[in-house]
Parts: C-alpha cells; structure tokens; sequence
C-alpha cells in the first residue's frame, strides 16, 4: 500500500502532467508550444445515473413503530431483507455518483487549464500588438506642438531605436549566413577527410591481404590508418538577442 504522505500534490502534477502528454486530445495543454485557434478540448461529457442500477425503493423505510410491532417474525425478517437490499442500492448510488463528481471535477480541472492557456496565447498576442515605436503627440496627459523642443528629442529617439533594431537585424542575418556558409563549408571538408579516410583503409586492407599472403607475421602488418577528428566550429561569442540560429557540432561517424 503506498503511502498517503508520499503521495504529494506535486507527484500528483506530475502523474497528471505525463498522463495529459500521451493523450491526442489534450497533450497541447502541456506543451510548450503557443496554444492556437485550432486547440480544442473534447466536448464535455454530460453523465447521470447509470441505468443499470435499480432505483431505490424507499417504502421498507416509511414503516412506522406500530406497522413494526404487528408483524411477525417472518414479515420483521422480510423488512430487515428489504432493508438491507435498499442500503445496498443506496450505496452503488453513492459510489456512482461520487465518479461523476470526480469525473467532473477533472473536466473542470483540464478548462481551467485550457483558459489559462489561452489567456497567456492572448497576452503574447496583445503584448506584441500594443508594441509601437511611435511618438505619442500627448506627453503626460498635456498637447505638444509638433515644434516643441521635448517632442522633437523624444521623434529622434524613437528613430534613433528603430535604426539600431534595423540594422541589428541585419547584422543577425548576415551572422546567420556566414554560420550557414562555415558549417557548409566545414561539412565539405569533413566529407573529404572521410572519403580520404575510406581510401586510406582499403588500400590497407588490401596492402595486409598480400603481406598475409606471403606469410608475413601480423605484428609486422602495418597500422590501420587513424581517421582525423572532425574539424569543430570556431568559438563565436554569442549572438545578439534575436538570434535563433544553433549550430551542432557533434561528430558524424
């Protein structure tokens, strides 16, 4: 049995967390990716009693002292019978129940999750929208001349801001490119020290065929050639914010 103490709302997250992930219908919610106008949650389940259980038949309980004391013992055990069936029926009514709660309580648990999704989608969205590098002509609630002094500096500033993010673009796609052209480049090289490489070893193989051939002691056969490390990419500082280019520097083999 495991214990109740070790079954902390954080492991409980993450049971829920690696559930959700394998499921098509709700992985989004879980994921790092920006949620979109085509993430949607399954359609609610509308659940009632189940049909197989009987209902309660609740006339054993409305038999008053006096009905009790003029029955026999046969008719007393029959009640006591009926009794207990509709106790039995009451509790498969309650168990019932309480999985519809707690099914329910999961759905709401997952549209609170898929709301909080949507309102950090829409925050992103309304932060990016609501980004200008335009001069508002009203300065802390007060009208400005379009000749006032503070207007102007303010108009140069801006301009000023949007040139530097302009030409830093710039300056990110020219660095992507000459990555893009190194790591071509450097990929060519590889590919020729490997067929260089290849060569090497079956003129090896061959050159030890004919040695064995004529008996030559395997102490004495050369050795195989040793293929270059792969040539790593030069240490670059790192790039500007906005960059998104990474470069993998691990060996091919």
């Amino acid at each position: 049995m495991i214990d109740p103490a070790l079954y902390t709302p954080s492991k409980r997250m993450r049971f829920m967390t690696s559930a959700l992930a394998t499921t098509s219908s709700g992985s989004f919610l879980v994921s790092k990716d920006t949620i979109t106008s085509t993430s949607r949650l399954p359609n609610p389940v509308l659940e009632g009693p189940p049909t197989t259980i009987p209902r309660l038949d609740l006339t054993v309980l409305e038999l008053d002292d006096k009905e009790l004391e003029g029955m026999s013992k046969n008719e007393l055990l029959e009640a006591s019978k009926r009794m207990r069936q509709t106790i039995g029926v009451a509790n498969q009514h309650i168990v019932a129940r309480d999985g519809i709660i707690e099914s329910s309580h999961a759905t709401i648990v997952l549209q609170n999750v898929f709301c909080e999704r949507q309102s950090q989608a829409l925050q992103a969205k309304e932060k990016k929208k609501n980004k200008t590098s335009r001069v508002a002509l009203s300065m802390g609630g007060l009208g400005r001349h379009l000749t006032d002094p503070e207007w102007i500096a303010k108009t140069e500033e801006a301009q000023k801001a949007r040139d530097a993010e302009a030409a830093a673009k710039v300056r990110r796609a020219e660095g992507r490119e000459a990555a893009r052209i190194a790591k071509d480049a450097r990929e060519k090289v590889w590919k020729d020290i490997k067929a260089a490489h290849e060569k090497a070893v079956a003129a090896w193989e061959e050159r030890c065929r004919d040695l064995r051939a004529i008996r030559t002691r395997a102490k004495d056969l050369p050795k195989k050639p040793v293929r270059p490390k792969k040539p790593k990419a030069p240490a670059v500082e790192e790039p500007p914010a906005g960059g998104d280019d990474d470069e993998s520097s691990s060996d091919e083999e």
